[in-house]
Parts: C-alpha cells; sequence; structure tokens
C-alpha cells in the first residue's frame, strides 16, 4: 500500500481508538523513560495537520510525526504484571522496530476475573480492520 493510505488510515485508527474507553497510552521505552496516560474519550481531541498527529486531553497532549511510523503491531500477550492475563495493544512502531506510542486496551477482565467478551471483540475487530496494512 503507498504512503498516501498511511496518510489515511493511521489518523483513522487513532481516531477510532481515542473514542473508546479505558484506552492507556504509553511513549517511550524504559528503563530512562516512560509516559503513560488514561485516554478520556469525553475531553480527547484528535486532528492530523502537517503531517503530525496531536491527541490532546485536558491533563496531557502527545504529537507524533506520521512519516516516522512504519509498522503498525496488534499485540495478545501474557500480562507482566499478571502472566494468567491477557494483555492487548497496538503498536505504532518506527522502522528499527522501535515503538513511538503503544496504546493498551485497559480493564479487559471484569471483576470476576473473566474477559469482557465485548472489549476483546473491539479490539479483534480494529485488527482485522488495520493489521494487514503495509505502510511503507
Amino acid at each position: 500500500m503507498k504512503g498516501g493510505k498511511k496518510k489515511e488510515l493511521i489518523p483513522r485508527l487513532l481516531g477510532e481508538i481515542v473514542t473508546l474507553p479505558d484506552i492507556l497510552f504509553v511513549m517511550g521505552k524504559g528503563p530512562e523513560a516512560v509516559m503513560e496516560a488514561w485516554v478520556n474519550p469525553e475531553e480527547t481531541r484528535f486532528s492530523l495537520r502537517d503531517g503530525w498527529i496531536a491527541v490532546e486531553s485536558k491533563p496531557w497532549h502527545c504529537h507524533l510525526q506520521l512519516r516516522e511510523i512504519s509498522e503498525l503491531r496488534f499485540v495478545e500477550e501474557p500480562d507482566p504484571h499478571d502472566p494468567a492475563r491477557q494483555a492487548f495493544s497496538v503498536r505504532f512502531l518506527r522502522g528499527d522496530g522501535e515503538p513511538l506510542l503503544m496504546v493498551f486496551f485497559g480493564r479487559m477482565y471484569d471483576e470476576g476475573g473473566k474477559l469482557v467478551t465485548e472489549k476483546v471483540g473491539r479490539f479483534r475487530s480494529l485488527r482485522e480492520e488495520y493489521e494487514v496494512i503495509e505502510l511503507g
């Protein structure tokens, strides 16, 4: 897929994600530095201007240069904080495989410890729609 598609599809995916509940943005890769911020869909704005994606919330904001995103990776893996559970995320990666932004789908389990079917379905639906995109 050509770069023009990337310009359309990545912003569309992020625009969808910021409307969902229980989304955690993580920027940076430890141990040196990391920033984590919960997205509040009611107070978060999303825009694309001059090749920059902006996600703005009342207490925080972040900017991503669209041309630097080379790969999307949808990840289901054991949760490092509780290996009995799965963690769900979308990784926006640079050409060298390092993450620019990791978006975690939080609170995927109910109080009884069971996966919330609707939330898993939403994650997998996004994966089906966006995972096969070649960002080239």
